[in-house]
């Protein structure tokens, strides 16, 4: 029989399709079919020595020797990441914009200027490294470049929310196969939000505690929709997944946001987020996925009832009709069963990463 499961964070409503329910392997796409890219790529804007086709960077992380050497890099990069506004932006930093977003139930067409930051985070001066690819201390100033670009624009009062995101290959939304990240600020609040800061505070006026924490001790206690763990984070896949092999990644300790998270916090979630999009990429032949991360509103100090986490949804079946007219997703993949897929690294696994 298929079954209805809720996810506690939004409260919305996921069918687990039993009935017509894959196998995990079945999920891996043909890897054989793609063409490895090169190092380097002459036109391409994000490449070392094309620094000129690009704004200025609004934060570099500069090569300075360690386990990253000159002749190694392409080109003969000078940097290690570059943090960048995005040539063609979603929404631009005016400073005649209005202070404060348009509010009414009664006003049917509310609209208000594109009041935003749009940055781009080049991961890597590297064309054919995507982050399972990036070495443990690569990955942590990826990490890091997220932090310190959240509390950066936290400093403008007109920002509320940053949104970090990453699309993995042309098939999950890449406009630019470089290597890349995306940052998006906003002056309000996204609505998927919304739902996760009233639920979860909800649950912690009725329970005195936060529902994340509560939901991370009862899977690491139950054990069978978690991937992987190490002393500081948790990878899991939800009771109540949307799709097959969406997984979350979240702090054991209660932190609502990046901008409260404790130093070296990049530390400990590189190498476990490395050996997750590496068993990822090894057992479904390297899917397109999208990454972002859910935390607390900018300025919030330390919340107690809110708790972050970072989402990976991988690309493995098509979003139609049935979602969009509806909201409600259809997982043809039981967590249960895609969690355990993913739980026993193979030998190419390994391999991978130890290099």
């Amino acid at each position: 029989m298929p079954m209805l499961r809720q996810d506690p964070l939004t409260g919305e409503w996921v069918i687990i399709a039993t009935e017509r329910a894959r196998r995990p392997e079945t999920f891996a796409s043909k890897k054989e079919e793609r063409v490895s890219p090169p190092p380097r790529v002459e036109n391409c804007p994000f490449c070392p020595g094309n620094e000129h086709l690009t704004p200025p960077e609004v934060l570099i992380y500069e090569k300075n020797g360690g386990e990253t050497k000159e002749k190694d890099l392409p080109h003969s990069a000078s940097w290690n990441l570059r943090v960048i506004p995005n040539k063609f932006p979603a929404l631009e930093r005016d400073p005649n914009a209005p202070r404060t977003m348009p509010s009414s139930r009664c006003e049917l067409f509310l609209s208000h200027q594109g009041y935003g930051v749009h940055e781009v985070i080049i991961e890597t001066p590297w064309h054919n490294r995507h982050l399972a690819d990036l070495s443990i201390k690569e990955l942590e100033m990826v990490l890091k470049s997220f932090q310190e670009r959240t509390v950066a624009l936290a400093r403008d009062e007109q920002l509320r929310y940053v949104q970090i995101f990453r699309n993995h290959r042309q098939e999950a939304g890449a406009s630019i196969e470089h290597p890349h990240c995306q940052l998006l600020a906003l002056p309000y609040i996204p609505p998927l939000l919304n739902k996760e800061y009233t639920r979860s505070h909800d649950f912690y006026l009725e329970e005195g505690r936060c529902l994340l924490c509560s939901l991370l001790e009862k899977e690491e206690a139950s054990g069978e929709r978690v991937i992987l763990q190490n002393e500081n984070f948790i990878a899991y896949i939800p009771f109540a997944a949307p799709l097959p092999f969406s997984t979350w990644i979240a702090p054991r300790e209660h932190y609502s946001s990046l901008e409260v998270s404790p130093e070296g916090w990049e530390r400990d979630l590189a190498p476990l987020l490395k050996e997750f999009l590496t068993r990822l990429s090894q057992k479904l032949e390297d899917p397109p996925y999208n990454l972002y991360l859910h935390v607390a509103p900018l300025r919030s100090s330390s919340l107690s009832y809110y708790h972050w986490h970072m989402e990976i949804i991988p690309k493995l079946t098509i979003v139609a009709g049935w979602e969009m007219a509806t909201g409600t997703y259809i997982n043809v993949s039981r967590p249960e069963e895609a969690a355990s897929f993913l739980k026993t690294p193979e030998k190419e696994v390994i391999e991978a990463l130890k290099r």
